[in-house]
């Protein structure tokens, strides 16, 4: 399901507020967000709306993994 996550930047680096914007691309679909300590907010449109709520949790847990992965 999950074909790729790319990082696109940090936001407020090296700040308190220090987020990191990401991109998924799912069966042709991309969607965005924020990624901070294990919270991921998405933009729209947001995957909630073509996934069933159990594909949904897979994809935020592996988007979470892989974002530790990366920036460690």
């Amino acid at each position: 399901m999950l074909t790729e996550v790319q990082i696109k930047k940090a936001l407020f680096q090296n700040q308190t507020h220090e987020r990191f914007s990401f991109s998924v691309y799912i069966q042709g679909n991309e969607f965005q967000g924020l990624y901070y300590e294990g919270d991921i907010n998405w933009f729209n449109p947001q995957p909630c709306h073509k996934l069933e709520a159990q594909q949904l949790q897979q994809l935020e847990s592996n988007v979470s993994d892989r974002m530790q992965q990366l920036l460690a």
